[in-house]
């Protein structure tokens, strides 16, 4: 009798939201994340939104945009980490950005710079086990 088949079952991808404002850059950093391996779960254009996503979707990563409507990026950062607090915040803006290390995202990715956001995120994406 053959042996049976044996069934894999697909690894999870990792899951990522986007929050910026710009429609052209989160389409572009959709793009980043989906060819290096994550789910996009969320793509908002807010901070408030970025909560929302933060606490419903408990993404791996979120790629947030300092320069926001109503409320920055920054200002979103300790909402959204006390929402996910597993979630990764990487800082994708063309501003200083030093401070929103300081209160609590983990990277900065220069606002246009694909080549390093694919290279930041292929080392978070080897650190998130699902």
């Amino acid at each position: 009798m053959a042996a049976a088949a044996q069934k894999s079952t697909p690894t999870p991808k990792p899951t990522a939201v986007v929050c910026d404002d710009d429609p052209m850059s989160r389409r572009l950093m959709t793009t980043v994340l989906e060819q290096v391996g994550y789910e996009v779960v969320g793509r908002v254009d807010n901070a408030m939104g970025a909560i929302q996503a933060a606490t419903m979707s408990q993404p791996d990563v979120m790629l947030l945009d300092l320069v926001l409507p109503n409320m920055s990026g920054e200002d979103a950062i300790p909402a959204i980490r006390a929402a996910a607090p597993d979630c990764t915040i990487v800082i994708c803006s063309a501003h200083d950005a030093s401070s929103a290390v300081r209160n609590g995202a983990a990277l900065v990715v220069a606002k246009g710079a694909l080549n390093e956001l694919e290279k930041v995120l292929k080392a978070i994406k080897t650190r998130v086990k699902k």
